[in-house]
């Protein structure tokens, strides 16, 4: 019993050690953190854009469809600010994020907790099917989007 539960303390306290290393280690630099966020901005824009087009009613509305994507939207709506914290990352040739960003981090910060929020509740939203109920809690998200690409973004 005390060898089993040595062997179990040892693998927990190994797999604890991994993830600070993985976590330490996610960005190997710079370009690799630009890298990361703008992927993770992609897919979430290209989800967004679905759900777009059947708000604005360009596509024929499909609840399954619409749900999956806001889904997903949610999802991914925490992912991509890590790659902006890595020190280095501040933009360059390779980014259209502004130095305003690093300028007004806490903003920053309160406009990417605020994009989750508002990711969350278009995901459960889009559970009842409804597209009529689904377009306010869109319109935030979007609104939410763009005040942050017209402050931090070229």
């Amino acid at each position: 019993m005390k060898k089993q539960l040595l062997t179990t303390a040892i693998a927990g306290l190994m797999t604890l050690s991994f993830n600070v290393t993985a976590d330490e280690n996610a960005f190997n630099d710079a370009d690799k953190a630009v890298e990361y966020r703008q992927k993770a901005l992609s897919v979430m824009q290209q989800n967004f854009a679905a759900m777009a087009a059947m708000v604005k009613g360009e596509v024929e509305y499909n609840a399954d469809f619409f749900q999956r994507r806001a889904d997903d939207f949610e999802k991914m709506s925490g992912i991509p600010w890590a790659g902006f914290g890595v020190e280095g990352a501040m933009p360059g040739n390779n980014s259209d994020a502004l130095t305003a960003i690093w300028d007004n981090w806490d903003d920053f910060q309160q406009r990417a907790n605020d994009l989750q929020e508002y990711a969350a509740k278009l995901a459960d939203v889009s559970q009842k099917g409804s597209i009529d109920s689904i377009k306010p809690v869109f319109m935030d998200a979007a609104k939410t989007c763009k005040g942050c690409h017209d402050e931090y973004k070229d």
